[in-house]
């Protein structure tokens, strides 16, 4: 009869634990959960200043300001990798009068350190013509206190 006294005490003793462990678990989670939204909400808006930057650069056919938002190893996915490499592709958008682009942020996740932004966007010629529209993906990094591109890719509008 003590062993079971003991026993029925010591699970009581063991749920009582759990519940109070698990609950104080609880709003942690829920607390660091708001502070990372909060977080998020101004990064979202770090990332919409890069994105309007971009388009500035562009619009002024400055292909180097343009190479330098992204990160030296980065890669336009699938085929153009190094800062170099990019600054010399949009060289030649600049060149084929390609100076148009409106981009909006749809999806983004990540940390003060790393993103991913989903979104949406257009390219034009300096004339106003859309000449592409579609998705895309970007990965940010953090470089130097400055947020660059490290990963890049472009899914266009499937033609109608």
């Amino acid at each position: 009869m003590k062993k079971m006294k003991f026993r029925i005490t010591l699970l009581f003793s063991i749920l009582i634990a759990s519940i109070f462990f698990t609950s104080c678990d609880q709003k942690v989670t829920k607390k660091s959960a708001e502070t990372k939204q909060t977080d998020l909400s101004n990064l979202e808006k770090e990332i919409e200043l890069r994105l309007r930057e971009y388009e500035k650069y562009l619009q002024n056919g400055d292909s180097i300001a343009l190479g330098n938002m992204y990160m030296v190893d980065a890669e336009i996915i699938p085929s153009t990798v190094g800062r170099k490499n990019i600054i010399k592709g949009f060289g030649g958008m600049i060149r084929d009068s390609i100076t148009g682009s409106s981009f909006k942020t749809t999806h983004l996740w990540g940390n003060d350190q790393l993103l991913v932004e989903d979104g949406t966007g257009t390219w034009s010629h300096a004339n106003g013509k859309v000449v592409g529209s579609g998705r895309y993906l970007l990965v940010w990094k953090k470089d130097e206190g400055k947020w660059k591109i490290l990963r890049d890719t472009w899914f266009p509008d499937k033609k109608k």
